[in-house]
């Protein structure tokens, strides 16, 4: 089953053992009720019951756990990331979410490597991949005219390059 990051602990939230979390998908009460991971920068992985989300702004969301009761047990995952199974958000196995990609191999179709997926800028028509190598940039819109194939098993992508996509990076 695979686990899908919904955001980062960015830090507590009062002294009943709240945390703050800066989220990556829209809305994080989904998860009221449910079972979490979260994975600690030193590999620890800690799963824990959600007991109440609620909105703070823009991005940023409340969560309370059931484990947690005090501000001590809250800032032991501090900077964690919070990963969900996949059906838990509605997201069939097919689908997936724009930041799946960030960190993705990126392949022309002849097979050269032009660097990785770094960001995703979203734009009214689709997104643009930002792909960084040490010495280029390259920015590809998310449509099928350039983007050939996302492939999750092997964390790759291949795509159709046309002039003026690639860039030298400015030192």
């Amino acid at each position: 089953m695979e686990l899908l990051s919904v955001g980062r602990v960015s830090g507590t939230h009062h002294l009943k053992g709240a945390i703050k979390v800066t989220s990556n998908i829209g809305d994080l009460e989904i998860l009221n009720g449910n079972k979490v991971m979260v994975e600690l920068a030193s590999g620890e992985i800690k799963i824990l019951t959600v007991k109440k989300v609620s909105s703070m702004i823009d991005k940023k969301w409340i969560v309370e756990f059931e484990e947690f009761t005090n501000k001590t047990d809250a800032s032991s995952i501090q900077n964690g990331v919070i990963k969900v199974r996949r059906d838990l958000l509605g997201i069939e196995e097919d689908e997936f979410l724009a930041n799946d990609v960030i960190g993705m191999k990126v392949l022309t179709e002849d097979g050269e490597s032009i660097g990785e997926v770094v960001d995703i800028y979203e734009t009214a028509a689709h997104d643009i991949y930002v792909i960084e190598d040490e010495e280029y940039e390259t920015m590809i819109p998310d449509v099928d005219v350039f983007v050939k194939k996302i492939d999750f098993e092997k964390n790759q992508m291949v795509v159709s390059l046309i002039d003026g996509m690639r860039e030298k990076k400015k030192d």
